[in-house]
């Protein structure tokens, strides 16, 4: 009996280092996105905006009243 338990205890602290490790080093491997400049991040809140507005007007059609 204390055998088993010394191998089940053997094993839990294997699986806690494997895990524990690969934890790790996963998220070391992981690299931040590149920053933006201000220009890059305006450009694109402009193109979504044009979009949200060209979305509204198809959506509400051409006499500006909600399409039915």
């Amino acid at each position: 009996m204390a055998k088993l338990i010394w191998m089940l205890s053997q094993g839990i602290i294997v699986v806690g280092v494997g895990v524990g490790s690969a934890s790790f080093f996963g998220c070391a491997s992981t690299t931040s996105p590149p920053e933006r400049s201000t220009s890059e991040i305006k450009r694109d809140a402009d193109r979504a905006f044009e979009k949200m507005k060209q979305e509204e007007h198809e959506y509400r059609g051409e006499g500006g009243s909600p399409a039915r």
